[in-house]
């Protein structure tokens, strides 16, 4: 009896320490997401959310910095401090970020970036879209409906972010280094759809000769284009990126020309997957590129939900 006593105490204490063992395998990650306040931000944040719920060995940790430097700074410091095992950083700025990079080193904690980047490389990997091709998609899509030919204002992002500086690089690079292109007037409505309806109506009393609106994401565009429709001007091609929702309805009816597709879901799916391997010290590529897609009258119904 006293031996089948210890083998059963033996058994007992196999079964806690593999228990224990499992439970150790828990990941913690924290992700710390530049603003939740547009619809691609919030989709973004809500496909991480969904992605690490598939998994029982992630704790997620995701926070929003409200499109506040100091705040997102201060989160990462938070993040440090309870030990995560992976940092997943949404820069609010390419440059004031790169001090939560240089943070995330200094403790040893691992770093991706995700959506935007900072000005140091020094994170583990990257998962994105090259914001340069969707500016050129962009721009090359208003040259051709312009027919080479036409005066444009722009729509900039929130200044100082990676998507902001790197679409405006691809539309220089296609459409306003063309010598029958006018850059009329460019001004940051910092992604924010009151914002720009509230600057393209400025625009339309100051201007009558605009042709078109490059927006550098659709929550801007969908704001011109209420400005454009309460002022009867059917006339000017307008542009936006993300292919929202309220964007590809907008295209489907005929009211909105293009958007590029950005997309949230692949990007905040396979963030967490990095992430989890990463926590696990395995090795991950530098970088994972989500394409851009134009999507057009032409095709936008294989998009529509």
């Amino acid at each position: 009896m006293k031996k089948l006593f210890i083998v059963f105490m033996i058994i007992g204490m196999v079964t806690l320490l593999t228990i224990t063992s499992f439970a150790e395998d828990k990941y913690v990650i924290g992700v710390t997401m530049k603003t939740l306040q547009d619809e691609y931000s919030r989709k973004l944040g809500d496909a991480i959310k969904e992605r690490a719920e598939q998994y029982d060995n992630i704790e997620l940790l995701l926070v929003d910095a409200q499109a506040d430097l100091y705040k997102q700074l201060t989160q990462v410091e938070d993040f440090i401090v309870r030990g995560v095992d992976v940092i997943v950083l949404n820069p609010q700025d390419a440059g004031g970020g790169s001090l939560a990079v240089k943070r995330a080193n200094e403790a040893g904690i691992p770093l991706i970036e995700v959506n935007t980047v900072t000005n140091n490389t020094n994170y583990v990997s990257y998962v994105g879209s090259s914001d340069t091709a969707a500016g050129k998609i962009q721009g090359e899509y208003i040259y051709k409906r312009l027919n080479g030919k036409g005066n444009v204002v722009l729509l900039y992002g929130n200044m100082g972010q990676s998507p902001q500086i790197l679409r405006e690089k691809g539309l220089i690079e296609t459409l306003l280094s063309k010598p029958d292109i006018k850059l009329v007037s460019a001004q940051t409505a910092n992604w924010q759809r009151a914002q720009a309806m509230s600057i393209t109506e400025d625009w339309l009393l100051k201007y009558d000769d605009i042709d078109a609106i490059c927006a550098q994401n659709d929550d801007m565009a969908m704001g011109a284009l209420r400005a454009v429709e309460a002022l009867g001007r059917k006339d000017i091609v307008i542009a936006g990126v993300d292919a929202i929702d309220d964007a590809l309805k907008a295209i489907d009816e005929g009211r909105l020309d293009a958007t590029v597709l950005q997309d949230a879901i692949a990007q905040g799916y396979k963030t967490v997957d990095v992430a989890l391997e990463v926590a696990k010290g395995n090795e991950v590529e530098e970088e994972y590129i989500i394409p851009f897609k134009l999507i057009t009258k032409d095709n936008v119904k294989e998009y529509i939900k």
